[in-house]
C-alpha cells in the first residue's frame, strides 16, 4: 500500500499533458553560452555560428516544462521534508537553433516510493517531455527525476 502516492497522482502517469511552446531567442542562447564558458570565451557555434546560432547542450535545463505538470501532482500529495533533483537526461536528435519554436509534450512517466529506515518514504517522480520544432521535427527528449523525502511526521 502506498504511503504518499494518491489515486489522483497515479491517474496522471503516462498521460500526455497540454502542449506548451518555448521560443528560442538568440540573445538568451548567447547569454547562456557566455555564462557557462566564463571566464573563457564561449564556443562560436553558440554565439555567432556561420550556420546560425545553436543552443549549448545544457541550455534545455532552462526550459520550464515541469511546472504545469507539478502543479497537477503537488496538490494531491502530502507535504514533504526535502526535495532533490535526482538527475536529468537528454537525447538530442536535431540542433536547437535561435528562432526555433519548440513544442513540449510533457508527461509523468512514473511514480514510485521506497521505504526509509526512519519510517518515512522516498518518493521517486520521473517526468519526460518530447520536444519538436516548428517544422514538426523531433529535436529533444528530456527526462528528469525528482526525489522527495517524507519523514514519519509527513505521513500522519
Amino acid at each position: 500500500m502506498s504511503k504518499v502516492i494518491t489515486e489522483a497522482a497515479q491517474a496522471l502517469v503516462s498521460v500526455e499533458q497540454a502542449p506548451m511552446t518555448i521560443e528560442i531567442e538568440k540573445g538568451a542562447l548567447r547569454k547562456y553560452a557566455m555564462a557557462i564558458a566564463w571566464p573563457e570565451k564561449p564556443d562560436a557555434r553558440y554565439v555567432d555560428g556561420s550556420g546560425g546560432v545553436i543552443a549549448p547542450p545544457t541550455f534545455c535545463t532552462s526550459f520550464h516544462w515541469l511546472a504545469p505538470l507539478l502543479e497537477k501532482i503537488n496538490p494531491s500529495m502530502p507535504a514533504y521534508r526535502v526535495a532533490l533533483n535526482g538527475g536529468n537526461e537528454y537525447e538530442f536528435y536535431e540542433p536547437i537553433r535561435a528562432g526555433d519554436a519548440l513544442t513540449a509534450r510533457p508527461k509523468l512517466a512514473s511514480l514510485s516510493e521506497k521505504p526509509r529506515d526512519d519510517g518515512g518514504v522516498m518518493l521517486i517522480i520521473d517526468l519526460e517531455a518530447e520536444f519538436t520544432n516548428q517544422t514538426g521535427a523531433r529535436v529533444l527528449t528530456a527526462r528528469q527525476r525528482l526525489l522527495r523525502i517524507y519523514g514519519p511526521e509527513n505521513l500522519t
